[in-house]
């Protein structure tokens, strides 16, 4: 009875060291939940808000998909369902139903963003995400994807975008940008 009870023991602690091991870390945790709160709540996210106890690393749906490498984010994608250019001429102002309120800041996204430091892929498709994109764009420099296709983002590219020197990636269609960008030697229209 020794050996059995030392053999369950031992299995439930080598249970418990594998599934911790594999845990988000707790501060990763707080900044999905500040993305989930900036993005005013999709429904898209609502089974995030039971995060006690969700596993947000590998979490995936059709709208969702989150992966972890060493307790750390590296991919999200998050497909909104907001209508994909039902305006024609974007004035830079929120539009109920379609963007996220006025109180959003294009800024402070980004800014929050950045903490997940080992993102290489993001997505974040028809959210109603607006504003002009942050020249804190850069602080994403491990993306080597973004996605950030059908929103209401306006003006131009900023040029800090050239820092991301990993990006291989960039999908901006379905936004409202003007003019023409550079990255490195490659010169694109939008």
């Amino acid at each position: 009875m020794g050996w059995s009870s030392l053999f369950l023991l031992l299995c439930l602690s080598l249970t418990f060291f594998i599934m911790g091991s594999h845990q988000l870390q707790s501060s990763q945790t707080q900044v999905l939940l500040q993305l989930r709160k900036q993005l005013e709540y999709p429904k898209q996210l609502e089974i995030w808000y039971n995060n006690s106890t969700i596993d947000f690393c590998y979490l995936s749906s059709p709208q969702v998909d989150i992966t972890c490498h060493d307790n750390s984010v590296t991919h999200l994608r998050i497909l909104g369902d907001k209508p994909k250019r039902v305006v024609t001429n974007f004035h830079g102002f929120a539009i109920p139903n379609q963007t996220l309120s006025e109180t959003f800041s294009m800024d402070s996204f980004v800014a929050t963003l950045a903490r997940l430091t080992s993102l290489r892929v993001v997505t974040l498709s028809s959210l109603g995400i607006w504003g002009p994109l942050s020249d804190k764009i850069h602080r994403l420099y491990s993306l080597e994807h973004l996605d950030l296709s059908s929103n209401f983002i306006f003006g131009a590219v900023p040029p800090q975008i050239s820092r991301m020197v990993k990006l291989q990636t960039l999908k901006l269609d379905g936004n409202f940008f003007n003019g023409t960008f550079l990255i490195g030697l490659i010169h694109y229209q939008i």
